[in-house]
């Protein structure tokens, strides 16, 4: 089974039967959230002072860039990130006493909610997230504890793209500037909804700044990308399977086992790289393995050697096998072993000594990428056909979910269109008269390089243009605010889980900014045309 062309239906939410964020990873999340906004100030007043801080709004940015995975960390690890961030915040504080004081200047302190002591455990801690969480809702209104979820969000969101940028060495400090005083103003207990649509507004521009950069920083780190046929067939032999997002992390580990009798395969969403130039070259990328990221669980049991988590990765590992699980992280998930300063030696051992393919299997292969030139030319020919009517309307259907459910609504929605209509789409779908299928294989930085080459034909603004977001990720709603920016006249959503955003408060945002829910196809087909 293949993830592109059937989907599976049994993914890690639903096959671990819960779909939800825990209570004690809510608690946890608003402690960390105390802090890392109490630090923010601080940061803010030793700047002002003079003081450089990039060092430590690094560490809030790789913090908040946590509080988006679904990863299982033990209790101690948990404990740890507190106490870390904590320390650094108490730090941070007798700084900004000391300079302050050594310039004479009156020092301004705000009020920390908690107070850690060695004598606390997390459950203690735990505690008091939920005490600050109640407390913090009974004093704001329903449209303030929208909005207020709405900018925590995108926070998040441009967190994550910064530290996926540092990936290709290109720092923003722009961009991280303006993540610190956004997190800041939750430190005012009366901030209004102005305020925190403008902050909201200020970061979605900001985050697509960072999309674009990567986008280029990722086609000028690898190379062209290309149209490439890529195996899902596997030969026997030793074998390293490669999951995640991290092409960086993907790369050095080939050069690492470039003269070794070892071959990788990537996983899900890193099939990708088989379509970049530079990846080409190493003749152990033999293919891709399994249905996709969000069905790990079989797929990581069934590989018969050890599995590379790249950073950025969002699976959960507390239902998997132990032992042969490896990460470049910098925190090691529960029961995963930390690779250190790019020291491959022990995933490579546990590769020789695992058991690898005896006899492999032979699988048709499938095609990722796109060819630059023909799609300009299908997009100049698009544009010709709506202008002069032929084509009336556009569907842009984004990157897939994955889930059963997801493609019953779009087979049905691709099995009503006309000839009227036509459809770009980066998950379902083939390449039929009126639909063109691009796997780009959830490549954010490589759809938005379609896009740009797209709106440079039609404008995004086109009353004849219409988004379905597919994936409801960390970055959902900055791409939706984004488009809306941009002037995107309609948008449709899929299902947005509760991991992402509370689903009361998704519907106020989707009322607030006009985004359409996805119900059935063929309804909401008829009200597009």
């Amino acid at each position: 089974m293949y993830y592109r062309t059937s989907i599976n239906e049994y993914n890690e939410c639903s096959g671990r039967g819960m779909c939800s964020i825990a209570p004690n990873i809510s608690s946890f999340q608003e402690v960390m959230m105390t802090i890392l906004r109490v630090t923010a100030y601080y940061i803010i007043k030793l700047e002002t002072l003079g003081i450089n801080c990039s060092n430590d709004k690094d560490k809030i940015i790789y913090s908040l860039s946590n509080l988006i995975s679904n990863t299982i960390y033990s209790d101690e690890q948990l404990l740890e990130l507190i106490v870390t961030n904590y320390n650094n915040l108490i730090r941070l504080k007798r700084k900004y006493t000391s300079k302050s004081k050594s310039n004479g200047f009156e020092t301004r302190y705000i009020k920390l909610p908690l107070k850690l002591t060695e004598n606390m455990g997390l459950s203690d801690i735990l505690s008091t997230g939920e005490r600050i969480l109640y407390a913090k809702n009974n004093k704001m209104s329903n449209m303030q504890k929208c909005y207020s979820e709405i900018l925590f969000v995108v926070i998040k969101s441009v967190a994550l793209s910064i530290v996926k940028l540092s990936d290709y060495d290109t720092e923003i400090e722009t961009a991280k500037d303006i993540l610190i005083n956004s997190l800041n103003i939750f430190n005012s207990g009366r901030n209004t909804l102005s305020k925190l649509k403008k902050h909201i507004t200020e970061l979605t521009s900001e985050d697509l700044k960072l999309w674009i950069s990567r986008k280029k920083a990722q086609q000028s780190t690898y190379g062209k990308i290309s149209e490439t046929k890529v195996s899902l067939s596997t030969k026997p032999g030793k074998a390293i399977l490669v999951s995640g997002s991290s092409l960086k992390d993907l790369y050095k580990l080939l050069i690492n086992t470039e003269n070794e009798n070892i071959d990788v395969y990537t996983h899900g969403d890193l099939i990708i790289a088989h379509s970049f130039e530079k990846f080409k070259k190493f003749r152990h990328l033999k293919g891709n393995f399994g249905s996709s990221n969000e069905s790990c669980i079989i797929d990581f049991a069934t590989f018969p050697g050890p599995i590379l988590l790249t950073r950025h990765s969002a699976q959960n590992l507390e239902y998997l096998i132990r032992g042969r699980i490896y990460t470049t992280e910098l925190i090691a998930p529960k029961g995963v072993t930390l690779i250190n300063r790019n020291d491959f030696s022990p995933l490579i051992k546990a590769a020789y000594n695992s058991k690898g393919f005896t006899h492999g299997k032979v699988l048709p292969p499938i095609t990722i990428g796109y060819n630059t030139s023909e799609i300009e030319n299908k997009f100049e020919q698009l544009r010709i056909n709506i202008s002069t009517k032929k084509i009336k309307h556009l569907l842009l259907l984004g990157m897939s979910n994955y889930s059963s459910e997801q493609a019953q609504y779009f087979n049905e929605l691709l099995e009503n269109i006309t000839d009227e209509v036509f459809v770009i789409s980066f998950s379902f779908g083939n390449n039929l008269k009126n639909i063109m299928h691009l796997d780009i294989a959830n490549n954010f930085p490589q759809q938005l390089a379609i896009l740009e080459m797209l709106f440079e034909k039609i404008p995004v603004t086109s009353e004849n243009i219409t988004f379905f977001l597919t994936k409801c990720d960390a970055n959902a709603l900055s791409i939706m605010i984004s488009l809306k920016q941009q002037g995107a006249k309609r948008i449709y959503l899929s299902s947005c889980p509760p991991t992402i955003i509370n689903p009361s408060v998704l519907n106020s945002f989707m009322q607030e900014y006009k985004i359409n829910a996805m119900t059935i196809a063929k309804e909401d087909l008829k009200k597009i045309i």
